[in-house]
């Protein structure tokens, strides 16, 4: 007959669940979640000019009675930090910017009466280079959990190491309509611009630096791009775009 009771006494000392003499939780364990994500990747970045877009403004010379225009390409190598949400992203880098230009003739479009002879040479010096920094937002549209597109833009600036070195066409200084800028007039005053820049040949002074006092350059980004994501813990983005040039690459790093 005391069963019933001693059940019903056992009960009556178990915390019921949400019971305020139930013995608070942890505030260690419950750890607040951030409402963002973080990267940080190593990104690179192959660009060009293409033939096309050079050809507007510049003769290529493909024969061999003068001197062949360049191509025009660059590798940049960096770091970046993101903080992302579900589909904002802001992305921030630094970069080594390196062009790999030869040294080569450039002879603008002639309109009217073409003159071959009329263009510059221009010289990069070993270290030329730049130092990006800048920034970028990034929409991003989601197709599955691991899968999404990024659409963005975005500024920075380069900061110059170097220089270019431009040598002109020889002109007559008695000529009122030559330019007259050469900085050694008496080099090489009826020459090609590749004839007064050759070591083997007149080996003039260099007529101006291209880029002058200025340190720094604009770069303007716009970017699409694909991203894949490693369950919260790392991403792997390629993308193409305008980074001053046209340009493709990628980014992969580690998400916290």
């Amino acid at each position: 007959m005391f069963a019933p009771f001693l059940l019903a006494t056992a009960l009556a000392q178990e915390p019921a669940p949400g019971d305020a003499t139930a013995p608070p939780a942890d505030p260690a364990v419950a750890e607040k979640k951030r409402p963002f994500l973080m990267e940080v990747n190593f990104r690179g970045r192959y660009m060009t000019v293409p033939t096309g877009t050079l050809d507007l403004w510049s003769e290529a010379h493909e024969d061999d009675e003068y001197p062949a225009r360049p191509d025009v390409n660059a590798y940049t190598l960096g770091l970046e930090f993101v903080i992302k949400e579900k589909s904002a992203n802001g992305i921030f880098y630094i970069e080594f910017f390196k062009p790999l230009i030869e040294d080569g003739y450039w002879d603008d479009i002639d309109h009217g009466s073409p003159d071959p002879l009329d263009g510059s040479w221009v010289d990069f010096s070993d270290e030329f280079s730049f130092v990006n920094i800048g920034a970028n937002y990034a929409y991003e549209l989601h197709a599955t959990k691991w899968l999404s597109f990024l659409f963005g833009a975005g500024l920075g600036m380069g900061i110059k190491i170097g220089n270019v070195y431009e040598w002109q066409p020889g002109e007559d200084p008695s000529n009122p309509e030559g330019n007259n800028d050469n900085y050694d007039v008496d080099c090489g005053s009826d020459a090609a611009a590749y004839d007064r820049a050759d070591p083997d040949g007149y080996n003039c002074h260099y007529d101006a630096e291209i880029f002058g006092d200025v340190p720094v350059i604009p770069m303007i980004d716009i970017n699409i791009g694909v991203r894949f994501n490693i369950n919260d813990r790392a991403a792997i983005r390629l993308e193409g775009g305008l980074h001053d040039m046209f340009y493709g690459g990628g980014a992969v790093g580690v998400v916290f």
